[in-house]
């Protein structure tokens, strides 16, 4: 007998070409096949519903209490249907107490990158020190092989109001250090010091450039509007693309302009901060992908950008990220609604849509831990 059976909901699950309605059984915590003569515990109609994998925000900052941007994961997750997500917070100073007080304790899945500062992102009242005089290489090289289990790579800021007339060096340092220590980097790309090709030709494929929408200072299409052929050829080689738009790093000009080229993000995050969950613009990552398809991309691919691709990137693509045989059963349940909301880019450009992902249910490891208070499923008791 099944834990839980979903009937009837319209199921997109990229990794495993499924988009359509189908019916899901969950055991034991585990995806499992489902037999229509089979019964189950639970049974949950989502008829008119989508069902995804259970969503995976690829870069948030989860340092509650031990930074001031830090977000409370299970608070401010489980009720979105996001049920895994990646950090960007901590440094070699901080990191042992972030695996204990936040990945131990909290329900969402979290892995992390470690920043190169090695207080990580404690404070707002003034930037971390990215000069590469005071990294701690060692401990570094130490924290990353005793965690690697959760660490995934290194962090930097490469933005000019840090970099300080370092230029470009803060980053090679990174680069040369994760060389030894064999891990990805993950580079915050933001006001570039230098032009754009210099940051991707310094990093190597299996690298990520995050906040590939900004529109500050060089970004990713020239004066004209037209992609820049370095962005291309750096994903001919490997190189990932985040867009980790945050508060202030998606400008909608940007976007659209690289969308029309057939650019597009591989990664659809959020970079979630205490002072962007529940509020304009991003509010949360459902709300952000509504407007990713809302802009003209497929559903299925907002859905990949947001399960399956995040899931290679924690290593545990053959756990999450999908809803085949034998994955954690990590699902959200999501109404496509009428809904009327106008966005706003960080320099107040408007995007009006007229659609909605609203979250309906989550279900994390089996378990419901979530559910909307009008969603009200049939439910048989065995």
């Amino acid at each position: 007998m099944l834990d839980l059976l979903i009937k009837n909901g319209h199921v997109v699950d990229p990794k495993n070409n499924r988009n359509s309605v189908c019916d899901i059984g969950i055991y034991n915590g585990k995806i499992t096949p489902y037999d229509s003569r089979e019964e189950a515990k639970h049974t949950i109609d989502a008829s008119g519903k989508y069902v995804f994998p259970g969503l995976i925000d690829a870069h948030a900052h989860m340092f509650a209490d031990g930074t001031e941007i830090g977000i409370y994961p299970d608070i401010a997750y489980l009720p979105t249907g996001v049920t895994a997500a990646i950090d960007c917070s901590a440094g070699v100073a901080n990191y042992r107490l972030f695996k204990s007080s936040i990945v131990a304790q909290s329900k969402v899945t979290i892995k992390s990158f470690l920043q190169v500062c090695s207080a990580g992102l404690v404070t707002t009242a003034y930037h971390e020190n990215i000069n590469p005089k005071y990294f701690n290489e060692e401990k570094m090289y130490r924290i990353y092989h005793e965690n690697k289990d959760n660490i995934l790579g290194l962090k930097i800021r490469q933005s000019e109001e840090l970099a300080e007339g370092l230029g470009i060096e803060p980053l090679r340092e990174t680069v040369r250090i994760a060389e030894k220590i064999g891990c990805r980097v993950e580079v915050h790309c933001t006001n570039l010091p230098v032009p754009t090709e210099e940051v991707l030709n310094t990093l190597r494929p299996g690298d990520i450039f995050e906040h590939v929408y900004q529109g500050v200072k060089n970004t990713i299409i020239d004066e004209n509007g037209r992609l820049y052929d370095c962005v291309k050829k750096a994903r001919e080689r490997g190189i990932w693309f985040d867009s980790a738009e945050g508060r202030k790093h998606g400008d909608y000009d940007v976007m659209l302009a690289a969308m029309k080229q057939g650019f597009v993000a591989d990664m659809c995050s959020t970079d979630l901060v205490i002072g962007s969950m529940f509020r304009r613009p991003i509010f949360s990552l459902p709300n952000l992908m509504s407007r990713y398809i809302c802009m003209g991309l497929p559903v299925e691919q907002v859905v990949k950008m947001s399960t399956w691709t995040p899931a290679k990137l924690m290593n545990m693509e053959d756990e999450i990220g999908h809803l085949g045989e034998g994955a954690n059963a990590d699902v959200a349940i999501f109404d496509w609604m009428d809904c009327k909301q106008t966005y706003r880019d960080w320099k107040g450009t408007e995007f009006k849509a007229d659609k909605l992902l609203k979250p309906e249910m989550t279900i994390k490891d089996g378990q419901i831990v979530y559910c909307a208070p009008d969603y009200i499923y049939e439910e048989a008791y065995k």
